[in-house]
């Protein structure tokens, strides 16, 4: 029979094992306490932070909430101010379509003729195309476009037409395209405010108004106009 050698144990070896185990375990111990410290400390920071970042979601979810509701808000009031435009705009093109039509100032010629002239009841006629400063006092009545005082009214024996304009003063630049004039052969005073466009036999225009009336007489300011070319 045959026997394995025995093997035998340095003792120097063992203890300086155990030495490196000790220390060993030592750090590991160290380690584990340092852990043990640690731990709660980063767990509080953890907890902090996931906090605040819990408070800053809110906060910026907050924020978002509110500048939502500011866009609709603004696009509310953005629509309103848009039909409040639209409104103006509509109402603008309903004034510039009530407004009489009127010729560039560029093209308003001249005015023929301006005078003030007194007329007695019954008495001379003027001629609404003269270029004389008391408008041919004196004329012959039974001419185109003569004027005469007689019965309180200003008449034309051949008659013209007329047309009183619903706002401004008649100026050749809207009595020159108005549209809508009537004949007559007779005019009130009282009618001749400024606003009426006269248009004469002969195609001129005229704008009468009266400075003073009375039963005998009355006192006429005209200002007239070349026909169109």
């Amino acid at each position: 029979m045959r026997f394995m050698p025995q093997t035998s144990l340095n003792p120097l070896r063992v203890e300086r094992g155990n030495l490196q185990l000790g220390r060993h375990s030592s750090v590991l111990g160290v380690i584990a306490n340092s852990l043990a410290v640690v731990a709660p400390i980063v767990s509080i920071a953890l907890g902090v932070w996931v906090t605040n970042l819990n408070s800053d979601v809110a906060h910026l979810n907050a924020t978002i909430n509110g500048l939502h509701q500011d866009v609709a808000s603004a696009e509310a009031l953005l629509i309103d101010r848009e039909e409040i435009i639209e409104d103006l705009r509509a109402e603008n093109i309903e004034l510039i379509a009530a407004l009489p039509p009127s010729i560039p100032p560029e093209q308003v010629p001249d005015a023929r003729n301006i005078g003030t002239v007194t007329l007695a009841a019954g008495g001379d006629s003027i001629d609404l195309n003269s270029t004389l400063p008391n408008f041919g006092n004196g004329a012959d009545r039974i001419q185109k476009d003569t004027l005469q005082f007689a019965n309180g009214v200003l008449t034309s024996l051949w008659g013209v037409d007329v047309l009183q304009l619903p706002e401004g003063e008649a100026a050749y630049e809207t009595c020159a395209v108005a549209t809508g004039y009537a004949p007559t052969n007779t005019i009130e005073p009282h009618r001749l405010d400024g606003r009426v466009c006269i248009r004469l036999q002969s195609g001129n225009y005229a704008r009468i108004t009266v400075d003073k009336l009375e039963e005998e007489r009355v006192e006429l300011t005209l200002t007239t106009w070349d026909a169109p070319l």
